[in-house]
């Protein structure tokens, strides 16, 4: 099964949505758009193809038709069929995935928080075990479109938040489907260590790699590819985020903070910090104390 990559969620747009009704003897006529079409099937069967791979929209099933993709129907109804669907355009063009690939990603909180952060990652079809939560939601974005007092601002909310829920389904349902991944998988007990060592700063990737039995080299390659960053950058990114919490929620100065993150060089500390967040710690510091006052 291919996945798709959902870029930028912040700037994804809804088009139009609504519900087809359509009657037996029905075909799908070709079409190639430039949006991406989301549908969730609801009533009878509609047999559908993209790019000669097969699209079955039945009942629980959604399915996401690629922009610039040429789609058509393969077998007319035999009966009547529903389904809802909503066109949307994303900020860059979607991105294809392996199962395998996608699988690793969804099978960790950490993985997926690294490799998505803005982005949604969709199945091409699923078939959901409960669309209502789906249903509901496009129901809420048809009512929105009708009513009078139409925003176009809370139409987008809506259908971003729709967008959330159903990645979010998709991600419940893989890892209760391989609850053992997280515990074989090679990338997660990476993590793992590092987090447990992450305030040693002794703690190295040869010291990992050591631990593990496996050639740095070899674990660098094979944690690259998956998160698309090297090991000891994921390790500095970590310590960064570990500091902010001192810089922010205690008086410690900012040697006593490095060292406390992991840093055994206060110089490296501030620098890294500055490639990071493109300020030094003590304006950060600053920052955000100075926020917290006018928040207050």
């Amino acid at each position: 099964m291919e996945f798709v990559l959902l870029p930028e969620l912040s700037r994804l747009y809804a088009e139009n949505c609504g519900l087809a009704i359509l009657p037996p003897g029905w075909i799908h006529r070709k079409r190639n758009i430039d949006t991406s079409v989301l549908i969730l099937g609801y009533q009878g069967e509609v047999m559908m193809s993209e790019e000669s791979s097969p699209i079955n929209i039945k009942p629980s099933t959604f399915c996401i038709l690629s922009e610039g993709k040429n789609h058509c129907g393969i077998e007319k109804l035999k009966e009547k069929a529903k389904y809802y669907w909503i066109h949307f355009k994303t900020a860059s063009p979607p991105q294809f995935m392996s199962e395998k690939e996608a699988t690793i990603i969804l099978n960790s909180k950490e993985i997926t928080k690294a490799r998505l952060n803005d982005s949604l990652l969709l199945p091409r079809q699923l078939n959901l075990q409960n669309s209502n939560v789906i249903r509901e939601a496009f129901h809420e974005l048809l009512y929105e479109q009708q009513n009078k007092s139409f925003t176009d601002q809370k139409y987008q909310a809506n259908a971003k938040l729709m967008m959330i829920k159903l990645n979010e389904m998709v991600f419940e349902i893989y890892n209760t489907n391989s609850k053992d991944m997280d515990n074989k998988s090679i990338v997660n007990k990476i993590i793992h260590m590092i987090y447990e060592n992450l305030t040693d700063p002794n703690f190295s990737v040869k010291g990992l790699a050591d631990q593990m039995c496996y050639n740095p080299d070899y674990l660098n390659r094979h944690f690259k590819r998956i998160m698309k960053r090297s090991m000891i950058e994921y390790i500095i990114d970590k310590r960064i985020e570990y500091s902010l919490v001192g810089l922010i929620d205690s008086d410690h100065s900012l040697s006593v903070i490095a060292r406390n993150s992991g840093f055994s060089s206060y110089r490296n500390f501030i620098r890294q910090f500055k490639l990071r967040k493109n300020v030094i710690p003590s304006e950060y510091r600053n920052r955000h104390r100075m926020m917290h006052i006018t928040n207050k």
